[in-house]
C-alpha cells in the first residue's frame, strides 16, 4: 500500500472517530451563550464593530466557513423560510471546516509518532487519544471556534522539523500568526529546531508578519480602531496568570487537567512509574524539542484562563509520550506479553 493510501485511510479513520460526537454536540450546543462562538460567526458575516480584540483577527476558519455556507444559506431560506437568519447553515459551515481540519490533526499526529518510531499500534492508540480521550477534540471539532486551526499548525511545525520537510514547516510560519497570535511563541522553538537554514527562516517569519500586521490593520480600519489598541489588549494577557495558577492550585483544578486526554492521562501517570529505569526507558526517545514545548505550553496556559484547552494544543507531546510509554515503559510491555 502506497503511503498517500495509508494516510488518506489513516485521516478517514480519524474523521469517523470526530463525525458522530461532534454532529451531536453541534445539534446540543448552546452556541449563543459562549463569547466566543458569537464573535467568529459575526466574523464569518464580516461583521468586525464591537467585536473581541483577542479574537477578531483570526478570519481563516470563519471565512472558509462561510465560503461552505453560502450556497446552503440560499436553499435553507427557500425550503424553510420561517427560519430566515437562523445560523445554522454558518454553524454547519464550522462543523464541516473544523472536522476536516481535526481528523488532519489526528493524521498528523499519527506520522509524528511513527517519525519517533513508535509502533503502528501505539501511534493508533495515541492518535485516538488525543481526539477522543478528552472533551476537546469534539468541542474542537464541533463548534464555532478556530483552535482547530492553531492546533494543526503546531503539530505540523512538529512534524516538518522532525522529517525535515521545509515545505511544510513555511506553510506552518505562513499561517501561524493568522491562526493565533500566541504563535509568537512557538516561533522561537521552530527557528532553534527547525533543520531549514536561519535567512530562509526569517524571510518567512518577516513575511508572515507582514501579512498578520496588514489584515490586522485591515480590520482595524473596517471596525474603527487602532492597532494599538488590539496590541494592548494581547498584552493585558498577562492578568490572567494569577487566576489561572488559583484555577488549577486545587482539586478541581486537577480533575479539569485531566480533561485535556481523560482515561488516557492514565497511561501518562504509568508512564512515570518503576523509578528512573522506568521513566528512562520512553523518556530517552524524547528529543530537546518536545521537552521544551512542554514549557511554552504552560506559557500559553497561564496566558489563558482555559487552562486545559491551551494544555490541549500540545497534544502531539502528549501523543507521542503516550505511544513511547505504550511501546517502551516496563509496565505495558508485562501487559503485552500476556496477550501477544
Amino acid at each position: 500500500m502506497k503511503l498517500t493510501q495509508h494516510a488518506f485511510f489513516i485521516w478517514l479513520f480519524a474523521l469517523a472517530l470526530l463525525v458522530s460526537p461532534a454532529y451531536n454536540l453541534f445539534l446540543s450546543y448552546d452556541y449563543k451563550s459562549n463569547p466566543d462562538c458569537n464573535t467568529y460567526i459575526s466574523i464569518a458575516r464580516g461583521e468586525f464593530n464591537d467585536q473581541s480584540l483577542t479574537r477578531r483577527y483570526r478570519v481563516i476558519i470563519p471565512f472558509a466557513a462561510k465560503a461552505f455556507a453560502w450556497p446552503l444559506e440560499s436553499v435553507s431560506a427557500k425550503l424553510w423560510p420561517s427560519r430566515v437568519g437562523d445560523d445554522a447553515p454558518l454553524r454547519l459551515g464550522f462543523l464541516f471546516v473544523n472536522l476536516v481540519l481535526m481528523a488532519t490533526v489526528g493524521l498528523v499526529i499519527y506520522l509524528t509518532c511513527k517519525a519517533y518510531l513508535i509502533s503502528q499500534a501505539g501511534s493508533l492508540l495515541a492518535m485516538i487519544a488525543v481526539l477522543c480521550g478528552g472533551r476537546w477534540g469534539n468541542l474542537f471539532s464541533a463548534i464555532p471556534i478556530t483552535d482547530s486551526l492553531y492546533l494543526l499548525v503546531i503539530a505540523a511545525s512538529i512534524l516538518a522539523i522532525k522529517t525535515h520537510n521545509n515545505r511544510l514547516l513555511a506553510l506552518c510560519i505562513i499561517i501561524g500568526p493568522l491562526a493565533k497570535e500566541s504563535f509568537i511563541f512557538i516561533a522561537p522553538l521552530i527557528f532553534f529546531f527547525a533543520p531549514m537554514h536561519k535567512w530562509k527562516q526569517l524571510i518567512l517569519f518577516v513575511s508572515a508578519g507582514i501579512v498578520a500586521f496588514s489584515i490586522r490593520y485591515f480590520i482595524d480600519m473596517k471596525a474603527g480602531s487602532t492597532l494599538l489598541e488590539s496590541l494592548v489588549n494581547d498584552v493585558h494577557h498577562t492578568e490572567n496568570i494569577g487566576y489561572a495558577l488559583q484555577r488549577i492550585a486545587n482539586l478541581r483544578g486537577l480533575g479539569e487537567l485531566c480533561t485535556v486526554l481523560g482515561f488516557f492521562t492514565i497511561i501518562l501517570m504509568i508512564g512515570f512509574t518503576k523509578g528512573k529505569e522506568g521513566i528512562k526507558s520512553w523518556a530517552s526517545c524524547m528529543d530537546p524539542m518536545l521537552w521544551w514545548l512542554i514549557p511554552i505550553l504552560f506559557l500559553h496556559a497561564v496566558l489563558s484562563s482555559e487552562v486545559a484547552r491551551m494544555l490541549y494544543l500540545g497534544s502531539t507531546v502528549w501523543a507521542v509520550m503516550i505511544g513511547l510509554i505504550w511501546d517502551k515503559h516496563p509496565v505495558f510491555v508485562r501487559v503485552k506479553s500476556y496477550f501477544w
